[in-house]
């Protein structure tokens, strides 16, 4: 199974932190439960906090994307607290998704250099957030835009190539992948790509030139 490294690195950063936070509660433990339960609270309070503000930035300033990007964040770091499966996680993960939707949307109307790395940053966040909630599909869409901005990077195809063949995508798959092996053939992942390539071609492998049309952003 190819990996999105990028994607690991990002969640492995939130785990991490998330992991610390145990440590220390773990600490509290052994001077008293009390103690654990009330750090817990307190960040839970801040968290909440910081969203209420960052809410409050997007009404004053509807048309920033980094209030939106800001917001996005804090939800996303409430996440990382939450029970696994719970509704609150799922909730959480939503509203990250839809804060950064709505800051790419208002960065693709900007222009230069600087506001399309800036929007790069957010798609990866983004579909960062569509696979951990689960939506293969919406992951693979937002790294479709992202090849659409980064046509000559080869390790955007091979992010939409894995997201396509966790949403069963079997198509896109076949074409980001021949698109990553043409715009860097010497890469350490290129064996396992030929490899997924033959196993999963039909008789007549996909154009070499095509390239997979990014769709809009839910």
């Amino acid at each position: 199974m190819l990996l999105d490294r990028r994607r690991v690195k990002f969640w492995q950063k939130i785990v991490f932190g998330f992991m610390a936070f145990l440590v220390v509660g773990y600490s509290g433990v052994l001077n008293g439960c009390t103690w654990f339960n009330s750090a817990q609270q307190d960040a839970t309070q801040l968290l909440n906090q910081q969203i209420v503000k960052n809410k409050a930035a997007t009404v004053a300033t509807p048309t920033d994307p980094a209030a939106w990007t800001a917001l996005a964040e804090a939800y996303l770091s409430r996440s990382a607290t939450d029970t696994k499966g719970s509704t609150a996680l799922t909730a959480d993960l939503n509203s990250a998704a839809a804060a950064y939707a709505k800051a790419d949307k208002l960065l693709a109307k900007q222009k230069g250099q600087a506001a399309k790395a800036q929007r790069l940053t957010v798609l990866q966040s983004l579909a960062s957030v569509y696979s951990q909630a689960g939506d293969a599909q919406a992951a693979a869409r937002v790294y479709g835009d992202i090849t659409g901005l980064t046509p000559k990077d080869p390790q955007a195809f091979l992010q939409l190539g894995t997201a396509s063949i966790t949403a069963g995508d079997t198509n896109t798959a076949l074409l980001a992948f021949t698109t990553f092996l043409q715009l860097d053939p010497s890469s350490t992942e290129a064996a396992a790509v030929k490899d997924w390539i033959k196993q999963n071609s039909p008789k007549s492998t996909p154009t070499a030139t095509a390239t997979p049309s990014p769709s809009p952003t839910k």
